[in-house]
Order: structure tokens, then sequence, then C-alpha cells
């Protein structure tokens, strides 16, 4: 049977700057002997590991290893993520395209003002900490919708810039003395 390529990308809590590949193929291809990954951001950066110079991150090893992570992350991205599967001269026999949100940054902070909440209910009526909540969380899942139903990055990445700039400006939305 010939190779069904496939791949899944997630986050791990605890660790929202590391994106976890696993390599779903089925089927084989004793040509295949390594893949890429290419992480594009909607303004057509490509996201890699500090010290690498390649638009890519190099994934060998196939099929011996079907996981792999990447320390790419340094806020929520909205991201196209190419997975290619090379042969021995680099020359590209399958690849798969996915559209993913990295959103751990903003749903830990998220959860951290649910806990802050849950310790202080009174805090729903001081400065607006509510209306923030809701703002956050609102770009945070509009950012998700529009790339489950519209595949619209360049969107999602603006709610996720808008959900990041209320996380870095929390002193300000936030009563943290409370």
């Amino acid at each position: 049977m010939a190779l069904l390529p496939n791949f899944s990308a997630t986050q791990t809590k605890g660790a929202p700057s590391e994106i976890n590949f696993e390599d779903t193929s089925t089927g084989s291809d004793v040509a295949v002997t390594q893949r890429r990954i290419y992480m594009q951001t909607p303004d057509g950066e490509f996201l890699v590991e500090d010290g690498n110079s390649n638009e890519y991150e190099a994934w060998p090893d196939f099929p011996g290893t079907t996981e792999i992570t990447k320390d790419v992350l340094e806020k929520d991205f909205a991201l196209t993520i190419t997975v290619q599967w090379l042969n021995v001269a680099n020359g590209v026999l399958y690849d798969k395209t996915l559209r993913y949100g990295f959103t751990l940054y903003n749903e830990s902070f998220d959860y951290t003002l649910t806990q802050r909440l849950s310790g202080n209910p009174l805090l729903i009526n001081d400065n607006n900490f509510f209306n923030n909540k809701s703002d956050l969380r609102t770009e945070i899942d509009s950012g998700n919708q529009a790339i489950s139903l519209a595949g619209d990055m360049f969107g999602a990445q603006q709610c996720y810039n808008r959900a990041t700039e209320l996380r870095l400006t929390s002193q300000y939305s936030f009563n943290a003395n409370s």
C-alpha cells in the first residue's frame, strides 16, 4: 500500500512555546527517508528554532521517529503547516498542508483569570474585569473560528494579536491587586 501522508500538531500545557508533531501517516514507501516541517505565519514568515537558518525544520529518521517537538512559538499564532516526505536525495515525494491555531499562551492566561475570579468573586465588579475577560475569550474563540470555518489565517492572527495585547497589558485590564 502506498504512503498516505498525514500529521498532527499540538501544544502541551506548561510548554506554550513548543509544538508537538506526530506523523500519523498510513501505508508505506521505502523511498521516504526523512521529513521537513514548514511553519508559516499569515504574514509569510517561517518559524524555526533558534540557530536554524533554513525556512523549515528537519524531521529525520522516517519511519522510525514518529514524534518530534519544535520550540518555535513566542506568542499565539495562526500557522499554515506543511510537512514534506522526502527521499535520500531531498526530493519531495509527498506533502500535506494543514492550518492550526496555537493559543496556549492566551488560553493559559485566561485560566489564571478564572482562578483569580474563583478566589475573589467580587473581582467581577472591579475595573471592567469581566468585560476584559470576555473580550479575551471572544478574541481567542474568534481566531479559532476564523481558521475552522473559513481557513482565514490573517483574520485569526488579528484576533490572536488582540488577545495577546490584553494579556501583555493585563496590569491595566485586570486588577492584579485584588
